[in-house]
């Protein structure tokens, strides 16, 4: 950002109060009223005013850039004791609240110490990297970035380049989107971008999606920007238009990690799954801490039946955090289906021993027991996800199967009962409730079950063999005999087929008799 304007042409001292109000400050001070409505702008321009009038009397006369910096510094850290915050709230980034509260995160007090250098009149910018910006004094002669989340301490551009999952490519640097001394217009974008990061975790993200607006209007070259909103699409269901913003981050820093984790996540969801591994093992080679695009990778190669490949992300994501409980959960799901019960069953213990609230564990889990004919364990795992989730028809089809194999056959039939009140379209089920009704005694219940099985969906065979039994107890001959038939024929390598054939001849005599 210059300071400098070309009505302060007049030779003079490097540092001088200004009379006028600052226009950054002003600025900053309304975008801060859109969030406190209340806030009397000119009573925080007089703060700051005050806090010029405090380093002009400690600077006297000096002029070297060096010493200004220094006691700036000391000023701001040391006498009036401001101190950063590695916070995201609303009160940390708007200046009102900074000059309150003497606190604030990295856009907080670099907006105030330029708004600082601005009463000065001395030459000052704020920079933007990745996810963060700092401020840097530059007359042409003498250059010096200054860390406001370190007290002013002085950091090499090399300190940024290189940072780990924010890289900025050397592209990047040449085409001036970082790095760079910003315009007055690219540090209020800044603002609006943190704010419009707030927002969205706070899920407000109609006021999110206008803030990272204006910030790509007032900075269009901020991969970041474009990432942000790109997250934003992809919360309102829209990802393509997620995929094109992720596009132009990557065009804009192609070394910035969390633009691949966030555009192979739109490809997963897309089922694009080639290049979903392509976009987080990108993220993987640039960011190596990254548990996200392990764990993310980890369950795309689970969609593809890549057990071994999943396996081992999942691990890698465990390593980096022996506390994230959803890999434990995933990484026992793929031990359950690839046959290895006991690391599945280690796996879901953990994961809930980290995080008890992950109802999906207790589901993955109960499955886990009914498999393994641990009935009264597997009823227990799914009543406890069933607390949480009443309306999953799935939960009371796992605990009726776990009843049925338990020989609790009255509850299997209240919860085959609930599942197809919550989902009265599944022809299997219909097919398994008729079991249970013959099981009960109950055979006209049990054939009304069958047919409706059919009527979904006319082409299982079992449904026909068992409405064939059921209408043989009731003595129905004839349509027992045509469900028969009709058994043979959908499945005619039947391993029971001379058993339906003899009984098919049977009853035929017993017709013509």
């Amino acid at each position: 950002m210059f300071i400098l304007f070309a009505d302060d042409s007049v030779p003079g001292p490097a540092w001088s109060i200004d009379t006028q109000p600052a226009p950054l400050a002003r600025t900053a001070l309304e975008i801060a009223q859109e969030s406190y409505p209340e806030i009397d702008i000119e009573i925080y321009l007089r703060k700051l005013a005050e806090i010029v009038k405090n380093v002009t009397i400690s600077l006297r006369d000096e002029t070297e850039p060096e010493q200004i910096i220094k006691t700036i510094n000391l000023v701001l850290f040391n006498e009036l004791q401001f101190t950063y915050v590695q916070t995201g709230d609303l009160d940390s980034l708007s200046l009102n609240k900074v000059l309150d509260t003497k606190t604030g995160n990295c856009v907080g007090l670099s907006i105030l110490y330029l708004c600082i250098a601005e009463g000065l009149h001395i030459p000052m910018y704020g920079v933007s990297v990745p996810e963060h910006i700092f401020v840097r004094y530059d007359d042409g002669d003498f250059r010096r970035n200054i860390e406001t989340g370190y007290e002013g301490m002085f950091t090499p551009d090399s300190y940024y380049i290189n940072m780990p999952g924010k890289r900025i490519s050397p592209g990047s640097i040449r085409n001036g989107y970082y790095l760079k001394n910003l315009s007055r217009n690219e540090v209020v974008a800044d603002i609006y971008l943190n704010r419009s990061i707030i927002q969205k975790e706070n899920g407000n993200i109609k006021a999110s999606l206008q803030d990272v607006n204006r910030a790509i209007e007032f900075h269009s070259n901020d991969a970041v920007a474009f990432c942000n909103r790109g997250v934003l699409y992809e919360k309102m269901h829209d990802p393509d238009r997620a995929l094109d913003d992720y596009n132009k981050a990557v065009a804009l820093n192609p070394d910035y990690a969390p633009v691949y984790y966030n555009r192979g996540s739109v490809y997963a969801s897309k089922e694009i799954f080639d290049k979903a591994i392509m976009d987080y093992s990108k993220a993987i080679a640039l960011y190596p801490n990254s548990i996200l695009s392990y764990y993310n990778r980890g369950m795309v190669f689970k969609m593809i039946g890549r057990g071994d490949l999943s396996v081992g992300d999942l691990t890698s994501a465990i390593s980096l955090d022996p506390k994230f409980a959803p890999a434990y959960a995933q990484r026992g799901l793929v031990y359950a289906e690839s046959g290895e019960p006991e690391k599945a069953l280690a796996d879901f213990n953990r994961g809930l021993e980290l995080d008890p609230t992950n109802t999906e564990i207790y589901m993955k889990r109960s499955i886990l027991y009914a498999d393994a004919q641990r009935f009264d364990e597997a009823i227990a795992d799914i009543t406890a996800f069933i607390q949480y989730a009443k309306d999953n028809a799935f939960a009371y089809y796992i605990r009726a199967k776990a009843y049925r194999g338990k020989g609790d056959i009255e509850k299997s039939l209240e919860d085959y009962n609930k599942m197809i009140e919550l989902s009265p379209r599944l022809a299997g089920v219909y097919y398994e409730r008729g079991q249970i009704k013959n099981l009960l005694k109950m055979p006209d219940e049990a054939l009304e079950d069958f047919t409706h099985s059919i009527e979904l969906f006319p082409y299982n065979s079992l449904a026909y063999l068992h409405r064939g039994n059921t209408f043989q107890k009731l003595g129905k001959n004839e349509k027992a005999r045509k469900d028969y038939e009709v058994y043979l024929k959908l499945n005619p390598d039947a391993s029971d087929s001379e058993e339906v054939k003899n009984t098919i001849e049977h009853l035929k005599d017993n017709l013509n008799h």
